[in-house]
Formats: structure tokens, sequence, C-alpha cells
């Protein structure tokens, strides 16, 4: 299938995108001079004002100043998006010394204190970081990249199971690959996979993408659910949302894991990623089902409050679906939620939201990437 109608309509969105977003940050026009590249920037230093401590370590204010991988990952990115290489070794030290495992994946959670909680790995946090560290391009990119090419073969080593026929899909950590495998769609994060795949000339990851597509067009419906938070798979090939391994979530919920799978599905260089998120925004047009921290997979609410990972998934579906100024409307909401109440996972995904419609964390579309 060609990819040139998509291509040509993401370049055409983020050059209405680039002239008329204005995003309410602290009371300042997040796209300034009309720039959304700088608009990512501005974003991705707040991030890492607030939530990197000077020695690296990323901390949730808002969850008893805890850290977990995830955060390290995406604080090596923004700290990228910045260009502040300096933030980024501090970062990749911290994570390197005090999360690290010996098979080279990265215990999941760390206390207020720095001390390791929780080490069971997050298959998120290891592609992030084994991606952000092979995308480094600065002093001492050398070591970066062989600590990065490391991790991207422990991944491929210990977090991956088989999926129906020869598809290979990527767990939700080496504690989820058995049978009922542990799978979250949001870990799925395809400009990651097919990045590393262009930076490793692995193979591999361009089946586990190609695999994430495929199951998630099984698991949604092909589009006519939202992507569940969770979902099991078992030994005969039955793949069916669930609620949370850890028993945290009673229920099957589109809540605010689930809602990365939009931005990264709808940024991604899959055609059949792209028309799920266009689909998704069915789901998601109503004021009420936008800005919803969950909602059930069938689009009906389970908590209305809102959050900016909110809105950045539901901008990220109307940009997929064309509708710009829905897109525009949805990034200024999200922005000026986490200005009204600032926390961790907002100012994140605000950053990364503006950093994926920028084109600063996607990679040029390889015709044998597609799928």
């Amino acid at each position: 299938m060609s990819t040139m109608p998509v291509r040509l309509q993401r370049a055409a969105a983020l050059a209405m995108l680039a002239a008329t977003v204005a995003a309410c940050s602290g009371g300042a026009s997040v796209a300034g001079a009309g720039s959304i590249g700088a608009a990512a920037q501005r974003s991705a230093n707040q991030f890492l004002g607030r939530y990197v401590r000077p020695n690296g370590r990323v901390v949730r204010p808002d969850q008893s100043w805890d850290t977990v991988s995830e955060g390290q990952a995406y604080g090596m990115l923004l700290a990228e998006i910045a260009g502040r290489p300096a933030v980024f070794g501090r970062i990749w030290h911290w994570t390197r010394s005090h999360l690290q495992l010996p098979d080279g994946l990265f215990a999941f959670h760390a206390n207020s204190a720095g001390q390791v909680l929780g080490q069971n790995p997050a298959s998120d946090a290891d592609v992030l970081i084994a991606w952000a560290l092979l995308r480094y391009d600065a002093a001492h990119a050398a070591a970066m990249h062989r600590q990065g090419r490391r991790v991207a073969a422990a991944v491929l080593v210990h977090e991956v199971t088989a999926g129906p026929g020869r598809t290979s899909i990527l767990a939700a950590g080496p504690w989820g690959t058995g049978r009922p495998a542990s799978l979250n769609p949001s870990y799925w994060a395809l400009p990651a996979l097919t990045g590393l795949g262009q930076l490793t000339g692995t193979r591999q990851w361009r089946r586990l993408a190609s695999g994430a597509v495929a199951m998630t067009v099984r698991l949604t419906r092909g589009g006519r659910e939202l992507p569940p938070d969770w979902a099991v798979l078992t030994g005969r090939g039955k793949l069916a949302p669930s609620p949370s391994p850890d028993g945290t979530e009673r229920q099957v919920e589109y809540g605010l894991a689930a809602q990365r799978t939009i931005p990264w599905f709808a940024f991604s260089c899959y055609p059949r990623a792209h028309a799920l998120a266009s689909r998704w925004w069915r789901l998601l047009r109503r004021p009420d089902r936008a800005r919803a921290l969950a909602l059930h997979p069938n689009g009906r609410p389970v908590n209305a409050d809102p959050a900016p990972m909110s809105f950045v998934a539901a901008a990220s579906a109307a940009q997929a679906a064309g509708q710009q100024t829905a897109s525009h409307r949805l990034l200024d909401r999200a922005a000026a939620q986490q200005h009204r109440r600032p926390t961790y996972y907002g100012g994140a995904w605000t950053a990364l939201g503006l950093a994926l419609f920028s084109g600063a964390l996607t990679s040029p579309c390889l015709a044998k990437s597609q799928a």
C-alpha cells in the first residue's frame, strides 16, 4: 500500500499546526513565533526543570516523589528534544547506576530515596531507553550507542513472546512472556520500534511493529473500540482485553496508559496504524470523552476528570482523521490543564505530544518498514 497520501496529509497538517496552534502554558503561546518544534523544546525544558533532579533522577512529586523507569526514558528523550546533552548524560548515569539489572533491562520502580522497590522491568521503558541511547548525537555518542545496542538486544531476548502464526509480540515485561501473556498496547511505541530497526539493522524490530499493529486491530475490532490498558494472549491464541495484572484496575479500561497508544500509532509509518487512530476519533470527538481520565473501550465514561494525556490522545486521533481545528484546540487544552494542575505524567506527555506533532520523535519512513 502506498504511504504517500498519509505522508502528504501529515505534512500539510504540520504546516497548518505550526502556523496556527497557540496553547496556554503560563499565559504564553506554546507555538511562539510559529514553530511547533520550538514549542516542543520549551515544553521539554519545562519538564526537565520541574521533574529532573540535579543527579539525573526523574521524580513524580504528585506520587510521593518516587521514580519509575518510564520517567527516566521520558527524561532522556526530552533532554534530546531540548538540546541538552549534559542533562541527558546525568539522567542516563542515574538510570544505569540505580535501575539497570545484570541482564541489561531496568527495574521499574524506586522510592523517593532512589532505592529500588520493584525489579520487574517494564518493556516500554526498556524500549524507549534503548531508542534514546541510539538516537543520541552528542559527546560520547559511541559509548551511548554501545549501551543502547545492549539494552535493545536484552529486550529482544527477554521481553518478546510468540504471537499467532509467526508473529512476535512485545510483552509487558519478562514476567509477562508466558501463557497467558500480559500485554500493554501502549508499550507498542511504533516510532521507537521502527526506529530501533533502522538504528540496529535488526529485522525483528519491524516484525514487532507489524505484529503490534495486527494485534491492536484485533483488540479494538478494527478501531470500533478504543485500545485497552491491558490485554492477555492465551496459549491457544485467544486475545482479549483484561483488567490490570496487579489488580489496580478491576475492569477493562481505556485509561492513562492506553491513551499513549493513539499518538504512537497516529505518528507511525504504518498506514493501518494511522487508520486505527483516525477511527478512534469517532469515539473521542465528544468533549466529555476527549477530556476523560478513563473510558470504557466503547467510549462510555468511567472517570470524567480531565487530564493532559487524555487531550493529547484525542488531539492525535483528530490529527489522524484530518480534523486539524479540533486537534489544535485539544492541544491547547492539554497545555492549559497541565498549567492549571501540573503533574509529572501530564508534563511528560504534553512535551512528548508536541515532539511527535513536530516530527522530532519520528524517523523517515522506509518503504520496507511499511505494513
